[in-house]
């Protein structure tokens, strides 16, 4: 599903504009992303956690030369869905 199709389901089923629904969803997902930055979890019932991890330095090897470099530390942000949500999932597979 496309960001367009997403705000054009939303703005059906909460009857606002398409403009008003995408300003919303946008508005959204900057906070989301705004805490995220922050290292805030953030959490919806029956959906999921969204929060950051932080990922240790490793080595790598390029499978070419060989050559091992240090890969250094970043943050990930990392998604952790509800119970609820992987039940219906696991019972959508059931299904097929």
């Amino acid at each position: 599903m496309t960001h367009k199709d997403f705000v054009a389901e939303l703005a059906k089923r909460l009857d606002w504009t398409q403009a008003k629904t995408a300003d919303a969803l946008d508005a959204a997902i900057d906070l989301i992303n705004e805490k995220l930055a922050g290292n805030a979890q953030v959490s919806f019932p029956n959906f999921g956690t969204f929060e950051t991890k932080k990922m240790s330095p490793r080595v790598s090897v390029n499978p070419l030369t060989q050559e091992r470099f240090l890969v250094p530390p970043k943050i990930v942000a990392n998604f952790k869905p509800a119970t609820g949500l992987k039940d219906r999932l696991q019972d959508n597979l059931r299904t097929r």
